[in-house]
């Protein structure tokens, strides 16, 4: 008798139900130590690290870099070096699934055959493999695999497709979506067929604000964006309108002391919302400091999962892009997200006579359940006076 012991999805987290290989840091032969990092998986936005719980040989990758799958998904199997390769294909083939809890991992007692073979096309191919199988209609068990032992890649599957002569249009380029892409839209899918969203759109006067940025600004020390001001202004409306500063979880609000401020923070590879706590006690270079280093956290893939959580009211920006309005989707479980376009310059009419001011339109979606339109034209008549007093 010999032990296998499968990877399997770990679960990290009690809202963690898949995950996606990003890296493997060894390859199928390479020996294992307990302790050694074996792969990174992104969840959530967040990428965690997996440890060998035990040592011996890394000797099947199932689960290709890219690929997501489920909480206790078979990913990979370690054996001892001397355990055959079909004992390994049949204790694929008959896997169940793991205990996901974190760390924890299955020990499997399996006999050792002395036949040699590679399986059938089923377990000498990743999950994605098959599906670009399906996709293309290629019969895996006539392809030949290139890999090791035997392994089929894509490239084989592509190359199966070529010599059929059914090759696709080579005009267009296929992206996989990423993880963090597909967690995205699957929230905002989730958000907007199950959270009741209306929506109130303001412009108010950015003047005064900006020649107050210019002052501190002047002062040197640390640079303060428009957005930060805005966010700080959110922070104390907040205070004032605590009833906007609430999050729901299943049928209960919760409703913050704190204004924990969630910032949109866009990258190539998606939006994360990023949070500053306790904005409210914050000075305006204190909000744009804490912004700037999520922000720099976010573009070298160092956020925590604290850094996005706790989030209890969302400030998304666009104007930068030269938007001048949009609406945005509620960010669960948070009652409500400002929209904020681009500062403008536009004719007004103040005391009487036409006047220029610099004007900014701001869109404020609300989830119905726990915010009535009646409140959310208060926060926004709030904020306008907090903007107006800078």
């Amino acid at each position: 008798m010999s032990n296998i012991y499968p990877i399997a999805v770990p679960k990290w987290g009690i809202e963690m139900v898949e995950g996606t290989i990003n890296t493997w840091n060894k390859q199928e032969g390479d020996s294992i130590a307990k302790g050694d990092e074996v792969f990174e998986m992104e969840s959530d936005k967040i990428v965690n690290v997996w440890d060998a719980p035990v040592e011996g040989v890394l000797r099947r990758i199932i689960a290709q870099e890219g690929d997501t799958h489920p909480v206790g998904a078979l990913l990979g199997v370690i054996a001892a070096a001397d355990v055959d390769d079909t004992a390994i294909d049949v204790f694929i083939e008959n896997f169940a699934g793991a205990d996901a809890g974190a760390g924890s991992e299955q020990k499997v007692d399996v006999p050792v055959s002395k036949k040699a073979g590679g399986g059938d096309a089923a377990t000498r191919s990743s999950p994605s493999v098959r599906k670009l199988a399906e996709e293309l209609g290629v019969d895996l068990n006539l392809v030949t695999g290139t890999g090791r032992r035997g392994r089929i890649t894509e490239d084989d599957v592509r190359e199966a497709v070529s010599e059929s002569g059914n090759a696709p249009a080579d005009d267009y380029e296929i992206i996989p979506l990423s993880a963090t892409r597909k967690t995205i839209g699957k929230r905002l899918a989730e958000a907007k067929q199950t959270i009741p969203h209306f929506y109130l759109t303001v412009e108010y006067e950015l003047d005064g604000l900006l020649k107050h940025r210019e002052s501190l600004n002047a002062a040197g020390g640390q640079k303060v964006s428009v957005n930060d001001l805005v966010v700080w202004c959110v922070s104390r409306a907040l205070m004032r309108e605590p009833r906007m500063n609430v999050n729901l979880v299943g049928d209960d609000i919760y409703q913050f002391k704190d204004a924990n401020v969630s910032v949109a923070i866009a990258t190539d590879d998606g939006l994360y919302p990023a949070t500053v706590r306790k904005a409210q006690l914050m000075s305006p270079a204190e909000v744009a400091a804490a912004i700037g280093e999520l922000a720099d956290k976010t573009k070298t893939g160092k956020l925590t999962k604290d850094d996005i959580s706790g989030g209890s009211f969302t400030v998304s920006n666009l104007g930068m892009f030269g938007v001048s309005n949009f609406t945005a989707i509620v960010n669960p479980p948070m009652g409500a997200i400002l929209a904020l376009g681009k500062g403008e310059q536009k004719m007004i009419v103040r005391d009487g006579e036409p006047t220029v001011a610099t004007v900014v339109s701001a869109s404020l979606s609300c989830d119905h359940r726990v915010i009535d339109g009646a409140l959310g034209a208060k926060f926004l008549q709030i904020l306008g006076e907090e903007i107006a007093a800078l």
